[in-house]
Parts: structure tokens; sequence; C-alpha cells
């Protein structure tokens, strides 16, 4: 497999040196993020809407009292990877740091769900933690990665934006990442280097059918929308 990136290498990169570059498959590792207004509707977060789609309600829960002292807050990184959904459970704490004379928040990743389960609260107004987490396992993404093009996306929160709750509360606002670089989510401890590559490398070959003449491109309409444009920028007003 042939990787462009004009991004960070990624873990697994490494690996065309050893077994060799298939110039016949391509792997376009061009990164666009999609920010809230324009994800797909599975993807949407309404407020005032229980029935969103479990995608959403992840992030929903408390994390359990005997837990507050370990861990002040988390997030859910819902990874799609070839075909398949993968949970990345971010717990954050606290942490001294001598050097600096403050404490740093530190992340605790696992991929590990009844980890996650253990930690937080299994049900609240948005249902079981156990039903969504079964809802988003079992669901069939497989139209998502050719709708994106892409063999990898990740659902994740976005910290440079919010969105309003009410009048006095925020939350980060999500976004979808394609082509993210996976070791940013410490995903090698689901794959190692070279099942990663080679399940990209098949993936890629086989399901979205690239070839050194059809280089897999992320569908025009999200790098528009990365840009800033919408369906109506370029539409003229009718004329009186």
């Amino acid at each position: 497999m042939y990787i462009i990136s004009n991004k960070k290498k990624d873990y697994y990169d490494g690996v065309a040196g050893t077994v060799g570059i298939d110039k016949t498959i391509v792997y376009n590792r061009q990164q666009i993020e999609i920010g809230e207004k324009d994800l797909p509707s599975l993807f949407k977060v309404d407020i005032h809407n229980h029935n969103n789609s479990s995608f959403t309600k992840l992030d929903a829960y408390h994390i359990k009292d005997e837990y507050s002292k370990d861990f002040f807050n988390y997030s859910c990184d819902i990874i799609g990877f070839c075909g398949k959904i993968y949970f990345c459970w971010n717990f954050y704490y606290k942490k001294y740091n001598r050097f600096t004379h403050a404490d740093e928040t530190v992340t605790h990743i696992t991929y590990d769900i009844t980890e996650a389960k253990d930690i937080l609260t299994d049900k609240n107004y948005y249902g079981n933690l156990a039903d969504n987490i079964n809802d988003v396992l079992n669901y069939d993404a497989m139209h998502l990665f050719r709708e994106f093009k892409t063999p990898v996306f990740v659902y994740s929160d976005d910290p440079h934006d919010s969105v309003l709750l009410d009048r006095r509360r925020y939350r980060w606002a999500k976004k979808i990442i394609l082509n993210p670089i996976l070791n940013d989510f410490n995903f090698y401890s689901e794959f190692d280097s070279f099942q990663a590559f080679q399940e990209i490398q098949m993936f890629i070959g086989g399901v979205l059918g690239c070839n050194e003449k059809d280089i897999i491109e992320v569908a025009d309409k999200y790098k528009i929308a990365q840009h800033g444009f919408d369906k109506f920028s370029f539409r003229k007003d009718k004329e009186k």
C-alpha cells in the first residue's frame, strides 16, 4: 500500500518499508474535520430530543461516586476502522507536576468496555449505558465508510468549539475526523502496526475498490464543509 499524507506519520507507516510498497493500492490520507453543523444526522445531538442515536449518548453518563476521587471527567471517542466500530474511553484526572508546581490533566485511555462500565453510572435519562454500547457495536456502519470514502474515521469532542446548552452551561461540540492519526488515540493497543497496515490495505483494495488509477479521495461535500461553505454558498439569488 502506498500512503499519501501531508500530516505527521502514523504508527503503522513504517510497515511499508518492511513488506514493500504496493502502488496498486493507494491511501490518500488527507485529514478532514467535519464540524457539528455538517455532521450526518446519525451523529447530530439535539439536547431536547431523547431519541437521539446511541452514537450521541455515550458522553452523557456520570462517574460513579467511588471513582470520583480518581477521575473528574471523561469522554468517549468512537472509532470507525475498516468496517467495524471501536470505543476509546478517555478518563481525566489531575496529577501534580513537581517541576511546574501545579496540577496537570492526565488522560487514562482504555478500550476495555468492561472497565468503562465499571467506572460509569449505568443508567440516566438517555437510557442504559450497556444498551447504548450494544446499539453502536451492532450498528451496520459500512455505509458510513463508503459515504466518507475512507477506511478510518473518528467521532469525537472538539475542544476548540462549544455549544450552548442553556444560559450558563456549555458543552464541547462534536466533530468527525476523516483519516485521523490513529497513534493519537493509542489504537496500537487494539492492532499492532502490521495488523493495522494490513487491515487498511485489504479494506481499501477489497471494499472501497481503490487502485493506482482510482485513488480514494474524501467526498467533495466534506472538503467544502471544512472550508466553511455549504450547499448554498455558490448559488445566486433569483433576479427580481
